[in-house]
């Protein structure tokens, strides 16, 4: 089960991963010490983007079948 999801939302979790990564680095490299701060909130937005996408495009085939003859 976990697979599956993984496989369904690859995107979106590579994307959150590397700009985790980048966003913890540079953070680390402004502080001098590592700490959780906001930069940790990146995957979780990175899915909320994706899900807003989803429904978007949801919304839009629902408007588009709706209007054919």
């Amino acid at each position: 089960m976990l697979e599956r999801w993984i496989v369904k939302h690859w995107i979106a979790l590579s994307a959150g991963c590397l700009l985790m990564a980048a966003a913890v680095r540079m953070a680390y490299a402004q502080r001098g010490y590592a700490a959780i701060g906001g930069e940790w909130a990146i995957i979780p937005i990175v899915f909320l983007i994706e899900w807003f996408i989803k429904a978007r495009r949801r919304e839009a085939r629902r408007k588009c079948r709706n209007t054919r003859a």
